[in-house]
């Protein structure tokens, strides 16, 4: 006879707890499941290696042409410069040569000086100058306007060396001219006299036109001097000029 199995206890307690999907304040905590050491898992050993960091290079930039080009330019500037300087410079002994002559000082011409001190007055300070020297002549002096009355537009005065050379002088002006009598119908050429020394000739007078211009011209024998002067379109008149010679010889 055989006797009823004992019931199944896990089959009980199953069965009570049917459709209960919460577990019971007597199920016991499984924990963690034990992962199997048969194989490692596929990101292991992947941290287990120092970082290794590449960085980005820097790209350095290259100075040597750079300065090698501005020393380049620097020496062009400079050699550039010298050349320059020793174009333009003056060689040595090249003021002497390109330098103007200094003026030579003139020896006053003593004859000159005196001439000037003979001539007559009425003439404004470097209206006369020295002229050319003809042959025979010491000096000669050429005059502007005389500003006294009826004084002449332009005036000769010639020193001559000798008689011989005075008398030449003043036959040139006469040849040059047209001769006409003097005003108050005075011989031409003729001898004239201070009133001073009545009876003794002075000189020689003329009276001409030369180039159409009333010229009056007189030899002064003492002083060995042939005056010149002239008149023009403007005036003076042939008769002031005549007057202006009797106050100034």
């Amino acid at each position: 006879m055989s006797s009823p199995q004992p019931p199944d206890p896990w089959h009980s307690k199953h069965s009570a707890t049917e459709g209960n999907d919460e577990p019971g304040v007597d199920d016991a905590d499984t924990g963690p499941l034990a992962v199997p050491a048969t194989q490692p898992p596929a990101w292991a050993g992947k941290f287990d290696e120092p970082l290794i960091v590449n960085p980005r290079p820097v790209r350095r930039v290259e100075r040597k042409p750079i300065v090698f080009l501005s020393v380049l330019s620097l020496l062009v500037i400079v050699v550039v410069g010298l050349l320059i300087f020793w174009l333009v410079r003056p060689s040595p002994g090249s003021d002497a040569d390109t330098a103007p002559p200094s003026p030579t000082p003139t020896t006053p011409n003593p004859d000159a000086q005196r001439l000037s001190q003979l001539v007559p007055g009425g003439y404004p300070p470097d209206s006369c100058k020295p002229a050319d020297v003809p042959k025979g002549v010491l000096a000669q002096i050429s005059c502007d306007k005389n500003v006294d009355t009826g004084g002449p537009l332009s005036a000769t005065y010639t020193l001559a060396k000798d008689k011989a050379a005075l008398d030449a002088a003043f036959s040139a002006v006469v040849q040059a001219s047209t001769k006409v009598n003097c005003p108050g119908n005075i011989q031409s050429p003729g001898p004239w006299r201070r009133n001073a020394t009545p009876d003794r000739a002075s000189g020689v007078l003329f009276c001409g036109l030369r180039d159409g211009r009333p010229t009056v011209a007189w030899t002064d024998d003492a002083r060995l001097i042939v005056n010149e002067v002239q008149s023009g379109p403007q005036g003076p008149t042939f008769d002031e000029l005549y007057a202006w010679w009797s106050s100034h010889s």
